[in-house]
């Protein structure tokens, strides 16, 4: 493994193709802290649970359903929602004001 500042990587971008060409991968740090991992992708990496990640992370950001992440982790929605409950990871987004002010709303008319 190696290890680059964020800087430096900015200056000299070829030092991410010449670790991920060799197989290697690299820590990238912000001030001596980590920040990041950059990993040259094959099948392993997959095998070793980044599709399941990546999964959880596109469920978080909204790019995918509870029936798709379901899917990549073989599993049931109610144990999908189990595991992701354990994970921290709240299943439904709403924002209460918001569906307050439309009760408000409906109850006026």
């Amino acid at each position: 493994m190696q290890t680059v500042g964020i800087k430096a990587l900015q200056t000299n971008p070829g030092v991410l193709s010449k670790a991920l060409d060799s197989g290697d991968y690299l820590l990238i740090t912000r001030h001596g802290k980590p920040i990041g991992i950059a990993a040259a992708f094959d099948d392993s990496l997959l095998d070793l649970g980044f599709r399941k990640w990546i999964a959880v992370r596109s469920f978080q950001a909204g790019d995918l359903s509870l029936g798709q992440v379901a899917q990549v982790f073989e599993k049931s929605k109610e144990e999908t929602m189990r595991l992701l409950s354990e994970l921290g990871i709240a299943i439904a987004d709403y924002d209460l004001a918001e569906d307050l002010e439309t009760l408000e709303l409906l109850g006026s008319h």
